[in-house]
């Protein structure tokens, strides 16, 4: 009795272990690696231009002087996301962006996450 117990104790963490990881892959929609220097700016253009599209930040970055969605006349009305990471920094840095796209005037029809890996340099 007492080796069951322990076996089920056992497969159950197993199975939760499992599972958040898989919960966590499955979240991630679309992944981007960027190597840059540590003066440099980044801008991706996530081309979401509908009145009901958009996206937000996730999970921010972490080692940044700029990190935002940008929507405006200077895009065009396009959502762009534009980073600076820190002057002096070297290493890696990650942003997570949730898309809203295909909207019909009740908000929109596809939801999905980008990953930005940034790898920085001096």
């Amino acid at each position: 009795m007492k080796k069951i117990m322990q076996l089920s104790f056992l497969a159950i963490c197993i199975l939760s272990l499992t599972s958040c990881n898989k919960e966590e892959m499955e979240n991630i929609d679309r992944e981007v690696d960027v190597t840059i220097n540590n003066s440099d700016d980044y801008e991706i253009d996530l081309m979401i231009t509908g009145d009901e599209e958009g996206a937000t930040i996730q999970t921010q970055a972490q080692y940044f002087q700029k990190s935002e969605l940008i929507r405006d006349a200077s895009t065009n009305w396009s959502v762009v996301y534009k980073y600076e990471p820190l002057p002096n920094y070297t290493g890696t840095d990650v942003v997570e962006i949730e898309t809203c796209t295909g909207g019909e005037s009740t908000g929109c029809s596809s939801v999905e996450t980008v990953r930005i890996n940034f790898t920085i340099t001096n």
